[in-house]
């Protein structure tokens, strides 16, 4: 529980000798002070009072009784909102004694839950599950129960990167949970950081701490192994579901499970959903080759039967559950590590050399690879991926194609016609089509994964 004390600095004095009285805040073992209005000379303070008297201050007892009101103020403050200001830091009980019932969350673990929740209710789990995987990582290696964000400095930062590669972390999931420690901060400067002459957010170790990454294995795959994966003769009803889903995401401009999984309907044959962890729009033509999956898997709620079979369907809850049957999974992350475990089986049986275990994001990234093999401009390759924010107005008639992603329609058939075409040895695509590429080299930004 904070203290507070009425004190002087006899260092700091006016002209006339005199010194402002401050309202002295302690809490766990650090101080911090509010200037009141009130003067008074070194000689005439003791105690925590104005001494008065012949040889005293001569305006003792009003000051006094002013500096009282004030420490009543508040100690019923802080009596009223113990709950509130728990967690605070020395400097964050400064600044809710003088601002009123404005609330600054200094404790990182407290104000990353607080985000946790918005994140939680507008349902955006494309941030919500990694913040939330980074929080209880920073829980793990602070081992208290509170964590001021004055604490978080570029030395915490090293230790707990040297943590984790020691539990044998990747530099670059690291680097993942140093980013959202990095956004919460953010946040928090530009929520509390309003006035500059009082932030309540005084430390910023990423100015020092800079996050280190390493470049990620290849993950894209030739022609030639797309079409093994295409062609692979499946021994279980596994393999085969994984074989399918992941020559649909192909399909599907590369469409991540997570969207993949949550998705209801195809109007006027395309799909179109909000990206789960951008949330940025996205619209897909939907190929005859991507119809006769979808087809194969029709499900009643959803697009495909695996998510009417999930657990919050089938009993309106997300707990840890026992299969009632065996194709039965939690959410779209249960999904994803079936088709990865079996990936890595098809991976074995194909011998297929790669540098790292064959997952289902293998098909995002080759589809930018061989998409920039046939000619696909980098724009439009991002365009196709859902990285690219749609620029133009999106404007629709009835059944018409949104004209922003003609492009993407254009450079996924391509794609298609590419995996799915017979080729001489040695000829390329250019060469078997015998005409340009339908997509001409436009553009020259980066196409992020």
């Amino acid at each position: 529980m904070a203290t507070l004390k009425l004190v002087i600095l006899p260092k700091l004095k006016k002209e006339n000798g005199e010194c402002h009285i401050y309202v002295q805040i302690t809490h766990r073992r650090k101080s911090d002070r509010i200037k009141t209005k009130i003067f008074v000379l070194p000689d005439n303070f003791k105690g925590s009072k104005v001494i008065g008297g012949k040889f005293g201050d001569k305006n003792a007892s009003l000051k006094n009784i002013r500096l009282a009101e004030e420490m009543t103020k508040y100690e019923r403050i802080l009596l009223d909102n113990q709950s509130k200001i728990e967690y605070l830091d020395v400097k964050g009980i400064k600044a809710f004694l003088e601002n009123g019932p404005e609330i600054f969350i200094t404790d990182f673990f407290k104000f990353t839950e607080a985000r946790l929740e918005e994140l939680k209710t507008s349902g955006n789990k494309g941030t919500y599950i990694p913040l939330r995987n980074s929080l209880k990582l920073v829980r793990e290696y602070h081992g208290k129960t509170t964590l001021n964000f004055s604490e978080i400095t570029p030395r915490f930062l090293e230790g707990f990167k040297a943590f984790y590669l020691k539990l044998h972390h990747k530099i670059n999931s690291i680097a993942v949970y140093m980013r959202y420690i990095r956004s919460m901060f953010n946040d928090a400067i530009d929520e509390y950081n309003t006035n500059a002459a009082a932030p309540v957010i005084l430390n910023y170790p990423f100015r020092k701490y800079k996050i280190e990454t390493e470049a990620t294995k290849n993950r894209n795959l030739h022609i030639d192994i797309i079409r093994k994966i295409r062609d692979f003769k499946f021994e279980s009803k596994r393999e085969e579901i994984t074989k399918d889903i992941f020559m649909l995401q192909l399909y599907l401009d590369g469409i991540n499970i997570i969207d993949l999984f949550s998705l209801k309907t195809i109007n006027q044959g395309r799909i179109e959903f909000n990206r789960s962890k951008t949330g940025r729009y996205h619209n897909i033509k939907v190929e005859p080759e991507a119809q006769i999956i979808i087809d194969k898997y029709k499900g009643k709620k959803y697009l495909l039967w695996f998510a009417d079979n999930c657990k919050a369907e089938r009993t309106g809850q997300r707990t840890a559950h026992a299969r009632i049957k065996d194709l039965n999974w939690l959410d779209s992350g249960s999904f994803n590590k079936m088709l990865n475990e079996n990936l890595q089986e098809i991976q074995k049986r194909l011998k297929l050399k790669l540098q790292v275990h064959l997952t289902t994001y293998f098909a995002r990234h080759s589809l930018a690879s061989i998409m920039r093999e046939i000619g696909v401009s980098k724009d439009d390759i991002s365009l196709c991926l859902g990285h690219k924010s749609v620029e133009r107005n999106l404007k629709t008639t009835g059944g018409y194609i949104f004209e922003d992603f003609k492009p993407v329609d254009i450079a996924n058939r391509e794609l298609i016609d590419f995996v799915n075409s017979e080729f001489k040895d040695g000829e390329s695509w250019k060469e078997h089509k015998k005409i340009p590429p339908l997509i001409l080299q436009k553009g020259d930004s980066d196409v992020s994964n």
